[in-house]
């Protein structure tokens, strides 16, 4: 099976090549020697691509929205019920391209945020089916990560992955790039 990149920030270019980002995620991380991140699982939609996929809670600005940071607080409280505050911000990361592989190409600004502990998660059924805290160590570990098809467009294509602790699916594609991106620049 052919295996392809990780995807990589779309900050990578000139600054005036960039595309204006048009959505937002965090990535939430819970304070401690082990940090834990939050992962969600997208529910099942059809109208949805990333339907049924591990993703990091966000999702698009709304007209409402003051800016990207803004979008991301409303999107994390509107999917899981986590309060995040601008206080909570540890720093942007690079802009990264979600949806490549489907050929709908869409700028994202990741936003890191420290919690001082794991807040409470309530889900928002209609968007998100499953929550998951994992380690820093468990996502970092080379034995949890692996290639393996993931896209059903794509089923002769192998994408990096990191295989989720309950053996429920594997992180790929967009969190994937976003996570490895966050690593490389930790």
């Amino acid at each position: 099976m052919s295996q392809p990149e990780s995807p990589s920030p779309a900050s990578s270019g000139s600054a005036s090549a960039s595309p204006e980002a048009t959505a937002a995620v965090a990535l939430i991380r819970v304070k401690g020697e082990n940090p834990e991140y939050l992962v969600l699982r997208r529910a099942i939609n059809p109208k949805d691509p990333w339907s049924g996929h591990f993703a990091l809670p966000g999702g698009r600005r709304e007209p409402g929205d003051p800016d990207l940071l803004g979008t991301c607080i409303r999107e994390t409280f509107e999917e899981c019920g986590v309060r995040l505050e601008r206080s909570h911000l540890v720093r942007p990361l690079p802009l990264a391209i979600a949806g490549n592989h489907m050929g709908i190409p869409m700028a994202v600004a990741p936003f890191l945020f420290e919690m001082p502990e794991r807040p409470e998660v309530r889900l928002d059924e209609r968007e998100i089916a499953e929550a998951h805290w994992l380690p820093q160590d468990y996502l970092r570990d080379p034995a949890n990560r692996l290639m393996a098809p993931m896209s059903d467009k794509h089923p002769q294509v192998s994408f990096p992955c990191i295989k989720v602790a309950d053996g429920s699916g594997a992180i790929w594609g967009f969190t994937f790039g976003v996570l490895e991106t966050f690593w490389e620049s930790h």
